[in-house]
């Protein structure tokens, strides 16, 4: 694995990307498909743990009855979170209470654009490996979501108190009415696929109002993670080509957007009492180790680059490995964030037994070292050659154009020269005629005169 770089191998192996055309939209929904039945297979994980927690704590409330009072007895029935306690008890949280757009409403909005404007770019871009990564990272997630649901059943953040309150009273006799066997199994896959089909659009999160029911991590943050880390990695390879300056300024404003999209996600997730504070932070190391698995990485690009035929690779690129996969690490990953940037997962032998330098390796360096310098000298050389044959060429077309120019200022000049001594002899031939008209008409008068008056008569 080979830490990115601007150098002519990273070029050279990317060049294999240009001049293809788009994928199908088969090769699109295959992810989607994938994606689809991952959460599927969460929501039934998370289904079934809410019916075993309304059958549990039934069972609980039923076994405490008459001993000790219902608020004692819903207190019982939640773990406690003192984080949920300080942010409920902070400045921020009595300074947000009373507005008529609450903060979970806002930060709802903003995932949605966030994930909106990525599916939109993604499209735009014909950007399928980042598409096939996120729906393969999330479906991991969405699949280890449901396993963890189903084995192992956490009490509801909110208390058996919030429980009833979030599902009411038709949500607490459907699931008493599944744990009786009174639904059957058509009705209970039916649900499911609703709940599926809702959850795809709110970032892989269930309705607290339809389910009841808590894991180690929380999917929405899990997925809000992802969905940043894929905009994070399609922003970085569209700003790659702007100065350094540039680059950091664009990027480093758009990971704060980002991360504190993150930040106030996770606060209004911990301060909601939706989950344990556990399953929040929990869930954002989590989504990074699966984004960043080199596996995921190597099948979103072994499928975005399966419709891809070999010939059509330049014979330049051959020369290096091509790449395998792409694994970029964001740089808030604390405190390896040193360690931030993009790798590039090639096929090489690498030899990593200690290195001597020995003289025949001196050598080695020397011969390649005075090879480079030949080349460089003759390229050098070949380009003042080339210079100077452009200068040459330029000043030659530069006398052959003025050479024309005289040429034809000439040619001009005698063309004008004869149709002025032409308009001088027609001019003077004119002249001629007048003066023998004239002579003319002085003649007839004369000799109208002399004629006798008898004679005339």
């Amino acid at each position: 694995m080979e830490p990115s770089g601007h150098g002519l191998e990273r070029y050279v192996a990317l060049e294999s990307t240009v001049g293809r055309g788009t994928h199908g939209l088969q090769r699109w929904l295959a992810p989607a498909s994938l994606l689809l039945s991952a959460l599927f297979f969460q929501n039934a994980g998370l289904y079934s743990a809410s019916c075993e927690y309304v059958r549990w704590t039934d069972e609980a409330v039923a076994s405490v009855a008459g001993r000790v009072s219902s608020i004692e007895e819903e207190a019982q029935l939640a773990l406690e979170d003192p984080v949920h306690g300080l942010l409920k008890s902070s400045k921020l949280a009595r300074s947000l209470e009373g507005l008529s757009w609450s903060p979970e409403i806002w930060v709802d909005l903003m995932a949605d654009c966030v994930i909106l404007l990525l599916l939109w770019w993604l499209v735009r871009k014909n950007d399928l490996k980042t598409w096939t990564h996120l729906a393969l990272s999330a479906s991991v997630l969405a699949v280890l979501k449901g396993f963890l649901a189903w084995s192992t059943v956490l009490p509801n953040a909110a208390g058996w108190g919030g429980c009833k309150q979030s599902l009411g009273a038709d949500g607490l006799m459907y699931f008493r009415r599944q744990n009786t066997g009174s639904l059957s199994l058509m009705d209970s896959l039916l649900d499911i696929t609703l709940l599926t089909i809702q959850s795809l659009w709110l970032l892989g999160r269930a309705a607290p109002q339809q389910l009841c029911s808590d894991t180690l991590f929380c999917c929405s943050t899990s997925s809000l993670t992802l969905v940043c880390l894929s905009a994070y990695e399609a922003v970085a390879r569209s700003v790659d080509e702007f100065r350094h300056e540039r680059r950091a300024a664009v990027m480093g404003l758009f990971g704060l957007i980002l991360c504190a999209i993150v930040l106030a996600d996770i606060t209004l997730a911990i301060g909601s009492k939706l989950h344990y504070s556990l399953d929040v932070v929990a869930a954002v190391p989590l989504s990074f180790l699966v984004y960043g698995n080199p596996a995921l990485a190597l099948m979103a690009q072994d499928w975005a680059d399966t419709d891809v035929a070999t010939s059509e690779v330049p014979t330049e690129a051959l020369r290096f490995p091509p790449d395998l996969g792409i694994v970029s690490v964001a740089p808030c990953c604390l405190p390896f964030a040193d360690l931030a940037g993009t790798y590039y997962l090639q096929d090489r032998d690498w030899d990593f037994g200690p290195f001597s330098w020995t003289a025949e390796r001196q050598r080695q360096h020397y011969r390649r070292k005075s090879e480079i310098q030949a080349t460089l000298e003759a390229t050098r050389r070949r380009c003042e050659d080339i210079s100077l044959l452009v200068q040459n060429s330029k000043r030659a077309a530069e006398r052959v154009l003025e050479e024309k120019r005289e040429e034809m200022d000439r040619r001009v000049s005698e063309v004008h020269n004869m149709q002025e001594r032409e308009l001088a002899d027609a001019k003077s031939a004119l002249e001629v005629d007048r003066e023998a008209v004239a002579a003319l008409k002085l003649k007839l008068a004369s000799t109208s005169t002399s004629v006798p008056r008898g004679a005339a008569s």
